[in-house]
């Protein structure tokens, strides 16, 4: 008998949760996270409780909050591994190499129908003014903190403290150059790698830009 301080896992329940992250995933990402009910997420999977996504989750903001543990650990796995490389190569003061190894991993990540589910997500909750939801679990992906701060340490000193507006300004260009990708059926694996890097050069540009002057004093 196994001890009774273990807990059990139910395969169905955790199917069942994993189903709802990515219904919830592809849903916001489409209508935002006001245009979507948790009626709608949990209808999405087939379910006939009503209460599926409460009784799982709990709320829609904490729902949110398992779509990035679901997605993050891969990404940030893969983030510290180019890092590693980046560092290798003393590339760690080189602002493209650095945007390239944090949305790289956004590129290669695709759900089951070949699209670039996680940015379109990142969009979605852009739209709906909850994208700030994103650093209630920083502290649990390092390999992204330490990037973050790479990428801090190579803007001009009077512009760091834009960095955070920036970021996201950036995750708004590369989800664009994704989106097209996504909409373009039959796009060759190398015209799509093409429209990618040509967004990580107009990234790293808008990154290190220099402050905009105040004209207004």
């Amino acid at each position: 008998m196994p001890p009774a301080s273990r807990k059990r896992t139910d395969p169905r329940g955790e199917a069942t949760r994993a189903a709802l992250i990515e219904a919830a995933e592809s849903l916001f990402a489409q209508g935002g996270v006001e245009g979507v009910s948790t009626r709608q997420i949990g209808a999405a999977i087939g379910s006939s409780n009503t209460n599926v996504v409460a009784y799982h989750f709990g709320s829609k903001e904490a729902l949110i909050r398992e779509v990035y543990r679901y997605r993050l650990p891969a990404i940030d796995a893969r983030r510290g591994e180019l890092l590693v490389e980046a560092e290798a190569a003393g590339r760690t003061d080189d602002v493209a190499s650095l945007v390239r190894v944090f949305f790289l991993p956004l590129f290669e990540q695709t759900d089951d129908e070949g699209r670039h589910s996680y940015v379109r997500f990142l969009s979605g909750l852009e739209r709906s003014g909850m994208i700030a939801t994103r650093m209630a679990v920083s502290a649990e992906f390092p390999n992204t903190e330490r990037l973050f701060k790479a990428l801090v340490a190579c803007l001009p000193a009077d512009a760091r403290d834009l960095f955070g507006g920036r970021m996201r300004m950036l995750t708004a260009l590369i989800a664009s150059a994704l989106q097209q990708i996504d909409q373009e059926a039959q796009i060759e694996p190398e015209k799509a790698a093409r429209l990618f890097d040509d967004a990580i050069v107009m990234a790293a540009s808008a990154l290190v830009a220099p402050r905009a002057v105040d004209v207004t004093n």
